[in-house]
């Protein structure tokens, strides 16, 4: 059998580690929470926030360009 020697503080840290890896209550809430900083950050979760939506929808389809379609 082999052996191998890590300082007690060490391993008592691996320890603490192991059981908050165990506690999958934890580990589903820390999920949510990286999932909602990951939607927050790269703008993929809007909220009820839409009024940007609006301005741009009305500002494309209300411009005074010309078009083609003008000509005919």
């Amino acid at each position: 059998m082999e052996k191998i020697e890590i300082p007690l503080s060490e391993y008592n840290s691996l320890k603490e580690e192991i059981e908050i890896l165990k506690n999958n209550a934890l580990l589903e809430k820390m999920n949510k929470l990286i999932d909602f900083m990951f939607k927050e950050k790269y703008g993929l979760y809007m909220g009820d926030y839409t009024d940007d939506l609006t301005e741009f929808v009305v500002s494309d389809t209300y411009s005074n360009d010309k078009t083609l379609w003008d000509d005919i």
